[in-house]
């Protein structure tokens, strides 16, 4: 067994703050029964497409866990968290399966939905394994014997026999193969361990090709705090186990996609919120402490936006457990700047912060991981308000991830601030890609043509960020009998007065006849990750502006009052 962490909490007022929430649970759930995970919830993603009330259930053991992970480790005097824990531990290998129905194949027999190694199998089978570490001779023998029973049969023969998806090159390979090979490294033969590595490694190398070699997440915010968190837990762990001789945090582009957190912040909890991501993100002090000290360029936020024990409600144990082991108080704060210029030219991101102020836009291609056909897409965001917005993630059903993915219009182009031309928006593929014309400290040019796939249309975008002020420039060719209708998308209610349009003390205004409407979209953001200020319906704006004639070039001024 390796032992990665002590069999205690570390003891300092950080630790306190953090069980305060845990003590509250743990004192409801105690001498209260376990529920079963029901086959009525558990059928009802193909039935009905959803998953909600499935995962709820399935989730209410993993917080039930921690909870009394914690208490055990805080309290070690005190057996009913252990007895506690035992039950829970219990409860959790009576599971027909650690895998969420939306990632079991159809048609799949029983011996491979027990094995089916997705996110939330591999992540319990972590879990479990580090729980062992931690308290392994404490717990019961039969307890002991049935987790590492089932880690056996549900992670580790399935993992080095390679009985698994295709991952790709996303954030399952990271948190999939890194929990797997986890596993086997703390209950495996030494030769089991030396397989799990060769294969983690070729995982990784796929997760490590989804960033460019700027560090950019093209997966969104969250999705980096995921699958680059999985990684680090991972890398840590081999490093500690090799001794130093395997240290994947001494690869360069390592280091820059640990910088890409600080860059995509904005203020506060706010983030960027391109892709699959939500506008709000409470960081998880753990890995930011961590990655404070394995670099000194990387920031470390203010501890008020910590993550919470009730923020993740997925209670994600890797995460949790390292916010305790791995906080260290002796860190002082390297808060964000407030000013800075950040170029993610191989993603084609562009971010500028200045005062109050965040400009951020993107080219790219509409088969990105995790994709949105947002190509040429921007947002403005002042003092805690997404002035222009990008809609972020809707609440995942099981067809958002099918055909019918581009009818949300959180994820289609007529959700996004960008041109609509005869009605054609953009579509989706690799090749419906931005090329960057120019590109500079406050000018950001691209040509859009192929995204729309028009024959003969031209579409090429300008846009110069000074502070208060964006001038954004569209120069359209071979569209004189095609209406263009210019998108702007906020979640703030406009105001209309001719050829100009109000935001919260920002303006809108157009250098050309244009007849100016608004379009109301009502979309359920996907609430279930994190703290957001977002309502459970939110409504978008749509604010269209149509040349009154054809126009080869359209000029807008977005300013400050």
């Amino acid at each position: 067994m390796v032992h990665f962490f002590k069999e205690s909490f570390p003891q300092n007022d950080h630790t306190k703050k953090l069980l305060e929430p845990v003590r509250k649970a743990a004192a409801e759930y105690l001498g209260t029964p376990i529920a079963a995970l029901p086959f009525s919830t558990f059928k009802l993603l193909r039935q009905t497409g959803s998953r909600v009330e499935y995962e709820a259930d399935y989730i209410a053991h993993r917080r039930r866990m921690n909870t009394m992970t914690a208490m055990a480790l805080a309290e070690p005097n005190d057996e009913r968290w252990l007895f506690e824990l035992e039950d829970i531990l219990w409860a959790v290998c009576d599971e027909y399966t650690w895998a969420l129905p939306a990632h079991i194949p159809e048609g799949a027999s029983p011996d491979e939905i027990i094995a089916c190694l997705d996110l939330f199998a591999c992540e319990t089978g972590c879990a479990l394994s580090e729980i062992l570490d931690l308290l392994g001779e404490r717990l019961h023998p039969q307890v002991r014997e049935r987790i590492e029973h089932a880690l056996h049969e549900r992670i580790i023969e399935p993992f080095l026999a390679k009985r698994h998806r295709n991952y790709g090159q996303n954030n399952w390979a990271a948190v999939c193969g890194g929990c797997s090979a986890a596993v086997v490294l703390r209950l495996g033969t030494k030769e089991q361990a030396a397989a799990a590595m060769e294969h983690a490694d070729e995982l990784m190398r796929d997760f490590l090709a989804s960033y460019h070699d700027d560090g950019c997440c093209l997966e969104g915010s969250l999705y980096w705090a995921y699958g680059f968190g999985y990684f680090c837990y991972y890398a840590a762990l081999v490093r500690d186990y090799t001794g130093g001789k395997i240290d994947w945090f001494r690869d360069e582009k390592i280091r820059h996609i640990a910088e890409f957190r600080q860059k995509v912040y904005l203020k506060d909890t706010y983030v960027i919120p391109f892709a699959d991501a939500p506008h709000n993100i409470d960081f998880h002090i753990g890995l930011a402490h961590f990655l404070a000290k394995e670099y000194d360029t990387v920031t470390l936020p203010d501890e008020r936006f910590e993550a919470q024990f009730d923020d993740d409600i997925r209670y994600r144990f890797c995460d949790f457990i390292r916010d305790f082991y791995w906080y260290d108080p002796a860190l002082s704060a390297r808060p964000l700047a407030e000013n800075g210029a950040y170029d993610f030219r191989d993603a084609q991101w562009m971010i500028r912060k200045q005062g109050t102020c965040v400009f951020a836009a993107k080219g790219g291609h509409n088969n990105e991981p995790h994709n949105h056909n947002d190509v040429g897409s921007f947002l403005l965001f002042d003092d805690g308000r997404y002035i222009l917005d990008d809609l972020g993630w809707p609440e995942y059903t099981s067809w958002y991830f099918g055909p019918r993915r581009l009818e949300n219009i959180c994820a289609c182009s007529r959700g996004h601030s960008l041109p609509i031309i005869g009605g054609a928006v953009q579509k989706s593929g690799e090749a419906y890609a931005a090329r960057v014309l120019e590109w500079d400290e406050q000018t950001f040019t691209l040509d859009l043509s192929k995204a729309y796939d028009l024959p003969g249309v031209g579409v090429v975008r300008r846009l110069d960020f000074d502070g208060e002020q964006i001038k954004l420039c569209d120069i359209f060719t071979g569209c004189e009998t095609s209406e263009v209708r210019e998108r702007f998308v906020t979640r703030c209610v406009p105001e209309v007065q001719g050829n100009v349009v109000s935001i919260e003390g920002w303006t809108i205004t157009c250098e050309q006849a244009c007849h100016v409407s608004v379009e109301t979209a009502a979309f359920e953001p996907r609430m279930s990750i994190c703290k957001m200020d977002m309502k459970p319906v939110e409504t978008a704006y749509l604010i269209d502006f149509v040349p009154e004639k054809p126009e080869e070039k359209l000029e807008f001024q977005i300013s400050k009052k």
